[in-house]
């Protein structure tokens, strides 16, 4: 009996051995990562595309992502279109579409603000007189014409600064308040509210700050030969200096943060008197400070 009981005993101190040396056991390991500083955005759809739009309507709206997929905080975001390279010449009196800007009836409104401006739209000289105009609302009268938002016009004029130019700050803008329907009321243009104090070599910068006006909160940038004017709001870029226009803005300044993404609301606002077919393809660039 002795002799089974130390076999017992023998077999148990067997086991209690072998489970201390199959215990679980752990230990770690410091995983360091550093990621390098980049800035990137991405645009996202990278092509929108409006079919079959009526003259004098606007379009479907359209939703572009702003995504920060870079590394690091980007800042005062803008954007703008090609309409200037795109529409270099004049177009009215062509028949073919292609003379038109497509950038040039874009309109787009941020997450922020719940009001469509032009991404960059040409208004050019009408080249001849128009008819129950008065241009008494400039002191030098040089160049008037219609700015055209969907199946509305409305009636300006500008007026030349010094040695009659269009680049200096003594240059003026005016703009009808009214829908013009050819009547003296609708074609008579005033400058009231409106801040052409900023000039470059190529531009006068106005502000249209009268509540009333069509393009209130907009910028103009007037050409230096009077013959064209751009409408835009959302433009920060030193070269040409739209960033100059008092009511230049950025569509987000403060920082988007990596993965974070920003919405603009997109659409387009085909004017009445545009021939059919396909606009000249233009390219909508958004830029952020890395």
């Amino acid at each position: 009996m002795r002799q089974k009981s130390f076999f017992v005993f023998a077999i148990l101190a067997f086991l209690i051995s072998c489970s201390a040396v199959f215990a679980d056991a752990n230990d770690t390991a410091t995983v360091e990562v550093n990621v390098v500083e980049v800035a990137q955005i991405t645009v996202m759809p990278d092509l929108l595309t409006w079919s079959a739009v009526l003259p004098g309507y606007a379009g479907d709206p359209k939703l572009l992502d702003i995504k920060n997929t870079g590394s690091k905080n980007v800042t005062n975001i803008y954007a703008y279109v090609d309409t200037l390279e795109d529409e270099a010449v004049r177009p009215y009196g062509s028949p073919n579409s292609t003379s038109y800007a497509a950038g040039g009836v874009i309109v787009f409104k941020n997450e922020t603000y719940d009001k469509f401006f032009f991404a960059g739209r040409l208004e050019w000289n009408w080249t001849e007189d128009i008819s129950n105009m008065q241009k008494t609302g400039v002191t030098s009268p040089v160049a008037w014409g219609f700015f055209k938002n969907t199946s509305y016009e409305y009636n300006w004029l500008v007026g030349n600064g010094t040695g009659g130019y269009c680049n200096n700050t003594a240059t003026q803008f005016a703009i009808s308040d009214y829908p013009d329907n050819g009547t003296v009321e609708t074609r008579t243009p005033i400058a009231t509210g409106i801040n052409c104090n900023q000039a470059d070599e190529n531009y006068t910068y106005c502000s249209v700050n009268r509540a009333t006006a069509p393009l209130y909160e907009s910028c103009v940038a007037i050409y230096k030969d009077c013959s064209k004017i751009y409408i835009y709001r959302y433009d920060k870029r030193s070269q040409p200096n739209f960033a100059l226009c008092g009511n230049s803005n950025y569509i987000q300044a403060p920082s988007l943060v990596p993965f974070e993404t920003h919405t603009l609301t997109l659409n387009v606002y085909i004017p009445l008197g545009i021939p059919f077919g396909n606009l000249n393809t233009s390219t909508f660039t958004v830029y952020a400070t890395g």
